[in-house]
């Protein structure tokens, strides 16, 4: 054979060898027609086949682009509503083609999506099933938790508003009336009843303590705090402490101890109630410092023997109005001299924000259901209860202290 024979044989081998080994190549990568990925579900190839072709948990995607009978195919709303399962947080691209259509894909390709992104799945409280972005959902997190941070402080403020409302208790003075006041022929007289509202034995120690040990855990910084100072009596020591607190929930404490107001409730010898009156308790926002150090009660009378003392208790006893500490509250009443006669016994109230009742004293209980008597006891008993009206008009006004078993 010629040279340049053998040479174009040889190149014709070459291709050919060629062209078969692609040929080869292509018949161990091709996949027949109809021939599912391997990755699908299960109960989409066929009964009694669990298991076989998943993807082994935490194992890597496996995905198929080939086309999918449309009745096997739903969009993620429709993945979610069947499977019962939340929102995970899936990239654009696998929800919304390119004019922004919902993507169909088969439950089993969803099942992954859903396996991969399961971890980024989010929640925007107070928008339910709600797709979110990265920035936005962090900083709609942040907000959330610091309204309820904010609310919760504020509503342990208000507890502790409540909690302080029974830390007072009261004396109510002896009802006294004016010389210039009593004409003849009144059918009703103006009296006037004093009433001291004081704190509580060891409670000036006890609530500051309360209020600062369940506000401490709000103290931080921040643009929107405000100090708040208070002194509590902790390790046998006053100790003044300051904490910084949302000035809203600081409002609000500001806002509810001027609300309260002492009530007074006169009552005749039966229990009926014949005047009742409330005035201002003049509380503040200072109500921690006050508790320390209250006002104090200076009783300096001038003109004794024109003038009746009123230095005495609703009950006749000594009311000692000398540097007591508390805080006086001075009520006017007019009442008809039919009642005035039955006037027994008094009782005050403080009552806070919303009509809350705190701290509450009388001077005697009422008196328990009238028994009928005959004979010499019914006798003995009128005596005694003619002695002893005697002894409670007359004696107060003759500054005669009696013993409170007396009535």
């Amino acid at each position: 054979m010629q040279r340049p024979n053998r040479r174009v044989a040889s190149v014709v081998v070459a291709i050919v060898a060629m062209l078969g080994f692609v040929v080869f190549l292509g018949q161990i990568f091709a996949q027949e027609p109809g021939v599912e990925d391997p990755s699908m579900d299960a109960e989409m190839m066929g009964e009694g086949m669990e298991g076989v072709g998943r993807a082994p948990a935490g194992g890597p995607l496996e995905w198929s682009e080939q086309e999918m009978p449309e009745e096997l195919t739903m969009t993620y709303d429709q993945f979610l509503a069947d499977t019962g399962q939340p929102r995970a947080l899936l990239p654009d691209l696998y929800l919304f083609d390119e004019n922004d259509v919902p993507r169909k894909y088969t439950k089993n390709q969803w099942a992954q999506l859903q396996r991969v992104y399961a971890t980024r799945r989010e929640v925007v409280v107070g928008v339910p099933e709600a797709r979110v972005g990265r920035p936005g959902v962090l900083l709609a997190e942040r907000i959330a938790n610091e309204m309820a941070a904010k609310e919760n402080e504020r509503r342990v403020m208000r507890e502790l508003y409540e909690q302080g409302l029974s830390n007072f208790w009261f004396e109510i003075g002896y009802p006294q009336m004016r010389s210039q006041d009593i004409t003849p022929g009144a059918t009703a007289i103006p009296i006037e009843v004093g009433v001291i509202m004081h704190v509580k034995p060891s409670v000036a120690k006890r609530y500051p303590s309360l209020v600062y040990r369940r506000l401490k855990k709000f103290d931080n910084y921040g643009d929107d705090r405000v100090v708040f100072r208070i002194a509590d009596y902790d390790g046998g020591v006053w100790n003044p402490k300051v904490l910084r607190l949302w000035n809203g929930s600081v409002s609000e404490w500001e806002g509810l101890w001027p609300q309260n107001v002492v009530r007074l409730t006169l009552y005749d010898v039966d229990g009926g109630r014949i005047v009742s009156g409330q005035q201002a308790a003049g509380l503040g926002g200072d109500i921690c410092s006050k508790l320390l150090y209250p006002d104090e009660l200076n009783y300096a009378p001038m003109h004794e023997t024109i003038i009746p003392p009123r230095d005495y208790t609703f009950e006749g006893g000594k009311l000692n109005l000398d540097y007591k500490k508390g805080w006086y509250y001075n009520f006017s009443f007019t009442v008809p001299l039919a009642q005035l006669a039955g006037l027994d016994r008094a009782e005050a109230v403080l009552i806070g924000a919303e009509g809350i009742e705190g701290s509450r004293s009388a001077t005697q209980a009422a008196p328990p259901p009238a028994v009928r008597q005959t004979g010499s006891q019914a006798a003995a008993q009128a005596g005694a209860q003619a002695a002893t009206d005697t002894a409670r008009t007359y004696l107060p006004m003759m500054r005669q202290q009696i013993a409170p078993g007396f009535y």
